[in-house]
């Protein structure tokens, strides 16, 4: 009996250094977080993408966190065989041959992505 408040304290002394923990993570992924402020744009043409939310979630996804990326503009329309994926970029972070490459691999090279037009901002 006098082994369950023990039990009770470790327990709570580890779930509250879990949480400790946890935070530090979290502060570390937000201290490695480098600014990016777009000085060029990519429009590409994309086969391959079956809906909004799960297949531009992806891109956003892979394209942000290989860094350089402001910001990923996914106009997608349902039925439609090609669709247009803008994407906002620091071109001295990242190249479009580095953007588009990423869209072409991500899920298992579901999509095919081809750049349409590309300008300055």
């Amino acid at each position: 009996m006098k082994t369950i408040p023990y039990i009770f304290a470790l327990c709570f002394l580890f779930s509250c250094q879990g949480s400790d923990v946890q935070e530090k993570k979290t502060e570390l992924k937000k201290e490695k977080t480098i600014p990016v402020h777009a000085n060029a744009q990519l429009d590409f043409s994309v086969e391959g993408m079956v809906c909004q939310m799960g297949c531009g979630g992806s891109m956003r996804k892979e394209l942000k966190n290989a860094g350089g990326v402001e910001r990923v503009d996914v106009n997608f329309v349902e039925d439609q065989k090609i669709q247009k994926v803008t994407v906002s970029y620091d071109s001295l972070m990242i190249s479009a041959e580095k953007i588009s490459s990423i869209l072409n691999t991500i899920n298992d090279k579901q999509f095919t992505a081809k750049i349409i037009a590309k300008k300055s901002i």
